[in-house]
């Protein structure tokens, strides 16, 4: 890998963060909601708020190790598809989580 696509992993990594970030407040931030609507803890969805957390690391990661012997323009495209999926992923995520709010209600 040259050092272009080191930059480009490195800016492309400050929306990995971001996503992390997301997946952390919710991790933190979820069950303390749930508990103000008075959900038992056990309903918590805690296996997709962890997937949340680690997912768009391992998607990125998986797209480093893809891409590091293309040439700069597909690693950079495979890096973007990775985060695309990450975050299509993470819709999804916040799909199954918040869904189980209208099972409860």
């Amino acid at each position: 890998m040259t050092r272009l696509h080191y930059g480009v992993a490195a800016l492309l990594s400050i929306v990995v963060g971001w996503f992390v970030f997301d997946g952390v407040s919710s991790l933190v931030g979820l069950p303390a909601f749930y508990a103000q609507l008075g959900v038992p803890a056990d309903e918590v969805p805690w296996v997709a708020l962890w997937i949340g957390v680690i997912q768009p690391v391992v998607f990125f990661l998986a797209g480093i190790a893809i891409g590091h012997r293309r040439p700069l323009a597909q690693f950079t495209l495979v890096l973007i598809t990775a985060l695309a999926v990450s975050a299509a992923a993470r819709l999804t995520i916040i799909a199954v989580a918040t869904g189980s709010i209208t099972l409860v209600g």
